[in-house]
């Protein structure tokens, strides 16, 4: 990439509850700490994006952070698009700084979805505003476990993958989220803890689900100059795909279109590697967005590390986790690390940049250098994949 743009510091809070806290001052406690690791001043952002706020501030939290750090950006927004939002704050800020227009950007986000009963408080047995109002909304409920529900059973169907594979994603995850002092959910599991959890849509289970809380991250994005000046481990991104799917949760366009393999996934995978000018055998640690177990299968396939169906036996010789082909999601993914669902990006870029950096801990991935994080929106239908990297 010309005019190249790196991550120069990261901060975050645990994922969890904060009932207590409002959502600004959860982003300010992280907006400090990413400041503090670039070593960098407030008075030198010239950019500041975020997420939606889910208080409906009318997008003017952003307003209110800039009133208490007393700054004066030159470009700031709210970026909205799904769960890739976080992804495309990311761009946004790097947008700038590769147009000269800037030095500096913070990215951030903040969220209480748990304190705030976001998903909880939804009505039951109604229809779901973004479904299509024709085909499904009439048949649908609140929330889209069911989408990823069918997914997965057509998975089944295809692979021979059964839930006793899925329940070994969620098992890796908690594994490698019991070294992670951000990550909500720390208590050790086995495959049948998972079979035993509540059903809750065929073949998704409690255990094999992310759960909803409230978090907090950010990101601070230097020009090249800059980050060559203040860093002594800057974080480079050296490549970017995006694809957005024509639908929104599940295909309505022909009963043909695949629900187990996602293009949006595949497509910006492939624009990623092209632009990084890197095959996806390079990639040596990645951070993929699945908010459920079996698209833990699914998306390490898309990008392009195994054969459909390979994830399979990729799980049972353990070629998915640290000191394996390619670890994956080191620091407990979306299903243990906690999943505040537009910040989620924040924290796993946090997670890769600290991987590269080599501060991971016990869950370092041992001479990591090229990192991968992949977010999704929809049903997997808007698709981001980030590559990172250290020179």
């Amino acid at each position: 990439m010309k005019n190249r743009v790196a991550i120069i510091g990261c901060g975050a809070v645990k994922i969890g509850r904060h009932p207590d806290r409002a959502e600004s001052d959860l982003a300010m406690e992280a907006i400090r700490l990413a400041l503090h690791e670039a070593n960098i001043s407030k008075d030198r952002i010239e950019g500041l994006f975020t997420t939606p706020d889910l208080l409906e501030c009318v997008g003017l939290q952003i307003n209110l952070l800039c009133e208490y750090m007393r700054i004066n950006p030159k470009f700031m927004a709210e970026i909205s698009c799904g769960a890739i939002a976080a992804g495309l704050a990311i761009r946004c800020g790097m947008n700038e700084i590769m147009l000269g227009n800037i030095d500096v950007a913070v990215c951030y986000g903040a969220e209480r979805e748990a304190s705030i009963n976001y998903f909880t408080d939804s009505p039951g047995g109604q229809g779901y505003n973004l479904q299509d109002p024709v085909a499904l909304q009439p048949y649908g409920s609140g929330g889209i476990i069911w989408a990823y529900a069918l997914s997965a059973q057509r998975y089944m169907h295809e692979t021979g993958a059964k839930e006793e594979h899925f329940a070994m994603a969620s098992i890796r995850n908690r594994k490698n989220a019991m070294a992670n002092p951000f990550a909500a959910f720390t208590s050790p599991i086995t495959v049948e803890d998972v079979m035993r959890s509540p059903q809750l849509s065929y073949p998704i289970k409690l255990l094999d689900s992310s759960a909803s809380r409230d978090g907090a991250a950010a990101v601070v994005l230097a020009s090249e100059d800059v980050a060559k000046r203040v860093s002594d481990k800057p974080v480079f991104i050296t490549g970017w795909g995006q694809y957005h799917d024509n639908s929104c949760f599940i295909p309505v366009d022909g009963c043909d279109k695949s629900i187990s393999t996602f293009v949006a996934t595949t497509r910006a995978a492939e624009e990623a590697f092209k632009s990084a000018n890197i095959t996806p055998g390079e990639v040596d640690v990645a951070e993929v967005y699945a908010p459920f177990s079996p698209h833990e299968l699914m998306i390490p396939e898309d990008i392009g590390w195994f054969q459909k169906g390979g994830m399979i036996a990729a799980l049972e010789k353990g070629e998915t986790e640290v000191g394996g082909k390619i670890p994956i999601n080191t620091d407990g993914g979306l299903l243990s690390r906690g999943h505040p669902w537009c910040v989620t990006p924040f924290y796993q870029t946090r997670a890769i940049v600290k991987q590269l950096r080599g501060e991971a801990g016990e869950n370092q991935v041992d001479g990591a250098k090229i990192g991968l994080v992949h977010c999704e929106g929809g049903m997997l239908n808007n698709a981001v994949v980030m590559i990172l990297g250290r020179e």
